[in-house]
Protein backbone atom coordinates (compact mmCIF):
# COMPACT_ATOMS: atom_id res chain seq x y z
CA UNK A 1 0.00 0.00 0.00
CA UNK A 2 1.49 3.76 -0.62
CA UNK A 3 2.59 5.53 2.31
CA UNK A 4 4.89 7.83 1.10
CA UNK A 5 3.81 11.69 1.13
CA UNK A 6 5.47 14.48 -1.22
CA UNK A 7 5.02 18.32 -0.66
CA UNK A 8 6.15 21.10 -3.00
CA UNK A 9 6.41 24.72 -1.78
CA UNK A 10 7.33 26.61 -4.76
CA UNK A 11 5.37 30.04 -4.19
CA UNK A 12 7.89 32.11 -3.74
CA UNK A 13 11.76 32.67 -4.87
CA UNK A 14 12.71 30.00 -2.64
CA UNK A 15 11.39 26.79 -3.18
CA UNK A 16 11.74 23.94 -1.71
CA UNK A 17 10.77 20.02 -1.89
CA UNK A 18 9.60 17.87 1.58
CA UNK A 19 8.96 13.60 1.89
CA UNK A 20 8.06 11.61 4.32
CA UNK A 21 8.84 8.12 3.63
CA UNK A 22 6.24 6.52 5.44
CA UNK A 23 4.05 7.50 8.68
CA UNK A 24 5.41 8.10 11.94
CA UNK A 25 8.90 8.07 10.20
CA UNK A 26 10.76 11.76 10.31
CA UNK A 27 10.24 13.98 7.18
CA UNK A 28 13.22 15.56 4.80
CA UNK A 29 13.52 18.73 3.29
CA UNK A 30 15.40 19.49 -0.19
CA UNK A 31 16.00 22.71 -1.32
CA UNK A 32 15.04 23.40 -4.87
CA UNK A 33 17.97 25.69 -6.66
CA UNK A 34 16.34 28.96 -8.74
CA UNK A 35 15.58 27.91 -12.41
CA UNK A 36 18.08 28.79 -14.93
CA UNK A 37 17.97 29.67 -18.92
CA UNK A 38 17.88 26.47 -19.33
CA UNK A 39 16.37 24.03 -16.41
CA UNK A 40 13.68 24.37 -14.19
CA UNK A 41 15.09 22.29 -10.76
CA UNK A 42 11.64 21.32 -9.50
CA UNK A 43 11.84 17.63 -11.02
CA UNK A 44 15.30 17.35 -10.80
CA UNK A 45 15.08 17.56 -7.04
CA UNK A 46 12.24 15.68 -6.84
CA UNK A 47 13.83 12.71 -8.03
CA UNK A 48 16.96 13.29 -6.01
CA UNK A 49 14.32 12.80 -3.04
CA UNK A 50 12.43 9.87 -4.05
CA UNK A 51 15.80 8.19 -5.20
CA UNK A 52 17.19 8.99 -1.48
CA UNK A 53 14.33 7.77 0.31
CA UNK A 54 13.92 4.56 -2.32
CA UNK A 55 10.72 5.95 -3.32
CA UNK A 56 9.04 5.23 -6.61
CA UNK A 57 6.20 6.67 -8.52
CA UNK A 58 3.65 3.64 -7.08
CA UNK A 59 4.71 4.42 -3.17
CA UNK A 60 2.94 8.05 -2.99
CA UNK A 61 -0.16 8.21 -0.97
CA UNK A 62 -0.43 11.85 -1.82
CA UNK A 63 1.14 14.65 -3.09
CA UNK A 64 0.61 18.39 -1.16
CA UNK A 65 1.59 21.79 -3.26
CA UNK A 66 0.87 25.28 -1.63
CA UNK A 67 -0.87 27.04 -4.16
CA UNK A 68 -0.85 30.71 -3.39
CA UNK A 69 -0.85 33.43 -3.47
CA UNK A 70 2.92 33.83 -4.97
CA UNK A 71 5.02 33.92 -8.00
CA UNK A 72 2.81 33.42 -11.13
CA UNK A 73 6.08 31.14 -12.46
CA UNK A 74 6.61 29.39 -9.33
CA UNK A 75 2.85 28.44 -8.57
CA UNK A 76 2.48 27.23 -12.71
CA UNK A 77 5.27 25.12 -12.41
CA UNK A 78 4.44 23.76 -9.26
CA UNK A 79 0.79 23.37 -9.50
CA UNK A 80 1.47 21.82 -13.09
CA UNK A 81 4.07 19.29 -11.98
CA UNK A 82 1.86 18.24 -8.67
CA UNK A 83 -0.93 17.84 -11.07
CA UNK A 84 1.19 15.50 -13.46
CA UNK A 85 2.65 13.47 -10.62
CA UNK A 86 -0.83 13.06 -9.41
CA UNK A 87 -2.46 12.03 -13.05
CA UNK A 88 0.47 9.56 -13.58
CA UNK A 89 0.75 7.72 -10.15
CA UNK A 90 -2.85 7.98 -9.09
CA UNK A 91 -1.84 9.67 -5.87
CA UNK A 92 -4.17 11.53 -3.80
CA UNK A 93 -3.53 15.98 -4.32
CA UNK A 94 -3.78 18.30 -1.73
CA UNK A 95 -3.92 22.11 -2.83
CA UNK A 96 -2.92 23.69 0.75
CA UNK A 97 -3.35 27.64 0.61
CA UNK A 98 0.07 29.38 0.99
CA UNK A 99 -0.84 31.55 3.98
CA UNK A 100 -1.91 28.64 5.91
CA UNK A 101 1.85 27.36 5.43
CA UNK A 102 3.48 30.56 6.45
CA UNK A 103 1.46 30.27 9.70
CA UNK A 104 2.48 26.23 10.27
CA UNK A 105 5.77 27.46 9.67
CA UNK A 106 6.07 30.17 12.26
CA UNK A 107 3.89 27.69 15.35
CA UNK A 108 6.33 24.99 14.36
CA UNK A 109 9.39 27.66 15.17
CA UNK A 110 7.64 28.83 18.27
CA UNK A 111 6.65 32.66 16.32
CA UNK A 112 3.34 32.33 16.37
CA UNK A 113 0.82 31.59 19.28
CA UNK A 114 -2.53 30.40 19.11
CA UNK A 115 -5.52 32.57 18.90
CA UNK A 116 -6.37 34.65 15.28
CA UNK A 117 -4.20 36.29 13.00
CA UNK A 118 -3.96 37.56 9.57
CA UNK A 119 -1.23 36.67 6.81
CA UNK A 120 -0.28 39.21 4.06
CA UNK A 121 0.79 37.97 0.78
CA UNK A 122 0.80 38.98 -2.93
CA UNK A 123 1.09 42.92 -1.85
CA UNK A 124 1.18 45.61 -4.83
CA UNK A 125 -0.28 49.40 -5.97
CA UNK A 126 -1.79 49.11 -1.64
CA UNK A 127 -3.67 45.71 -1.78
CA UNK A 128 -2.58 42.58 -0.71
CA UNK A 129 -4.10 38.75 -0.43
CA UNK A 130 -5.42 38.92 3.38
CA UNK A 131 -5.97 35.54 4.98
CA UNK A 132 -7.85 35.64 8.29
CA UNK A 133 -6.28 32.61 10.62
CA UNK A 134 -7.33 30.91 13.69
CA UNK A 135 -4.41 28.95 14.99
CA UNK A 136 -4.95 25.84 17.74
CA UNK A 137 -2.55 23.88 18.83
CA UNK A 138 -0.07 25.24 16.70
CA UNK A 139 -2.38 24.30 13.81
CA UNK A 140 -3.70 27.00 11.48
CA UNK A 141 -7.21 27.03 10.43
CA UNK A 142 -8.66 29.53 7.44
CA UNK A 143 -11.37 31.25 8.59
CA UNK A 144 -11.72 33.76 5.59
CA UNK A 145 -9.24 35.29 2.62
CA UNK A 146 -9.44 37.81 -0.39
CA UNK A 147 -8.18 40.78 -2.12
CA UNK A 148 -8.64 43.49 0.48
CA UNK A 149 -6.75 47.40 0.71
CA UNK A 150 -3.35 47.24 2.95
CA UNK A 151 -0.45 49.15 3.34
CA UNK A 152 2.66 48.44 1.11
CA UNK A 153 4.92 46.14 3.14
CA UNK A 154 8.88 45.05 2.78
CA UNK A 155 7.76 41.64 0.89
CA UNK A 156 6.51 38.50 1.35
CA UNK A 157 5.37 37.13 4.64
CA UNK A 158 7.35 33.96 5.48
CA UNK A 159 8.98 31.91 6.34
CA UNK A 160 8.51 29.69 3.72
CA UNK A 161 8.58 25.26 4.12
CA UNK A 162 7.94 22.13 2.15
CA UNK A 163 7.98 20.19 5.73
CA UNK A 164 4.72 22.84 6.62
CA UNK A 165 3.45 22.36 3.74
CA UNK A 166 3.73 18.70 4.24
CA UNK A 167 2.24 18.38 7.35
CA UNK A 168 -0.71 20.47 6.69
CA UNK A 169 -1.01 18.28 3.25
CA UNK A 170 -0.94 14.83 5.49
CA UNK A 171 -4.12 16.52 7.98
CA UNK A 172 -6.18 18.14 5.48
CA UNK A 173 -5.96 14.77 3.62
CA UNK A 174 -7.07 13.03 6.63
CA UNK A 175 -10.03 15.00 6.54
CA UNK A 176 -10.95 14.13 3.24
CA UNK A 177 -9.55 17.37 1.90
CA UNK A 178 -8.07 16.46 -1.72
CA UNK A 179 -8.76 17.43 -4.77
CA UNK A 180 -9.17 16.30 -8.77
CA UNK A 181 -5.86 17.29 -10.63
CA UNK A 182 -8.21 18.24 -13.51
CA UNK A 183 -9.64 20.94 -11.02
CA UNK A 184 -6.60 22.47 -9.05
CA UNK A 185 -5.88 25.96 -10.03
CA UNK A 186 -3.42 27.96 -8.32
CA UNK A 187 -4.26 31.39 -6.39
CA UNK A 188 -4.36 34.46 -8.60
CA UNK A 189 -5.04 37.46 -6.72
CA UNK A 190 -4.26 39.46 -10.12
CA UNK A 191 -4.01 39.01 -13.57
CA UNK A 192 -0.30 37.94 -14.22
CA UNK A 193 2.04 40.95 -15.07
CA UNK A 194 2.09 39.54 -19.13
CA UNK A 195 -0.98 39.12 -19.67
CA UNK A 196 -2.19 43.00 -18.13
CA UNK A 197 0.71 44.70 -20.37
CA UNK A 198 -0.36 42.07 -23.51
CA UNK A 199 -4.15 43.41 -23.14
CA UNK A 200 -2.54 46.84 -22.61
CA UNK A 201 -1.35 46.45 -26.54
CA UNK A 202 -3.57 44.32 -27.87
CA UNK A 203 -6.96 44.77 -25.81
CA UNK A 204 -8.17 41.75 -24.51
CA UNK A 205 -9.87 39.89 -27.57
CA UNK A 206 -5.59 39.76 -28.83
CA UNK A 207 -5.28 36.68 -26.17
Amino acid sequence: MPEAFLAIEASQRHASVALRAAPGEPAREWPVPAPDADHDHLMAVIDEACRAAGIGPRDLRAIAVSCGPGGFTGLRVSCATAKAIADATGCALVAVPSALVVARARARSGGLCDGPCAIQLAQKAGSAWVSEILVEDGWPRLVSAGLRDAPAGDGPEGPWSALACLELGEAMLARGESVDPLHLLPIYPRPAEAVTLWEARHGAKGR
